[in-house]
């Protein structure tokens, strides 16, 4: 009995532990990043010129805001962003990644984000995460670009 209690102790604190851990992403903040609000949300985001926020709106009224290249030829191949303000079923479907490769924390609206990352079948990243109502979800052909992903939605912030 001892002994089992004493091994499902140590089992608790390794998980415990392990999700601390997880790699910080730190929020972007280099000087060329512009800031605007999601719609008439209370929400802002900071992101570079190279981007463009596009407004998606559900069945469900369901609201969310797609950070995408302006230039359309790398839509395909380079990373992109996705928030949504969670009104009824989410637009981008759930924060469920198959096949999760890594899991990431970042910290946004004063409070520590887990985005679990996954690989497709054809090799592309993607990354989810949830905070209260948002449903947050990044993806991009690098796994390094899914960090820059997470670094730009990181800036979300509130007023």
């Amino acid at each position: 009995m001892k002994i089992s209690f004493f091994l499902t102790s140590i089992c608790l604190i390794a998980i415990s532990c392990n999700e601390s851990n997880l790699k910080l992403i730190e929020k972007a903040s280099y000087p060329s990043l512009k800031e605007e609000r999601l719609g008439q949300s209370k929400y802002f985001v900071k992101y570079p010129s190279s981007m463009f926020i596009e407004e998606a709106r559900g069945k469900e009224g369901q609201l969310g805001y797609g950070l995408w290249q302006i230039d359309s030829s790398k839509w395909y191949t380079s990373y992109s962003g996705f928030i949504e303000i969670e009104r009824g079923n989410p637009i981008g479907g759930r924060t469920d990644i198959e096949n999760v490769i890594d899991k990431v924390r970042s910290n946004m609206l004063d409070e520590s984000v887990k985005w679990k990352i996954g690989i497709t079948e054809t090799g592309y990243f993607n990354a989810a995460a949830s905070r209260g109502k948002l449903t947050l979800t990044v993806s991009s052909s690098t796994r390094e670009g899914i960090d820059s992903m997470i670094a730009i939605i990181s800036t979300l912030s509130t007023r």
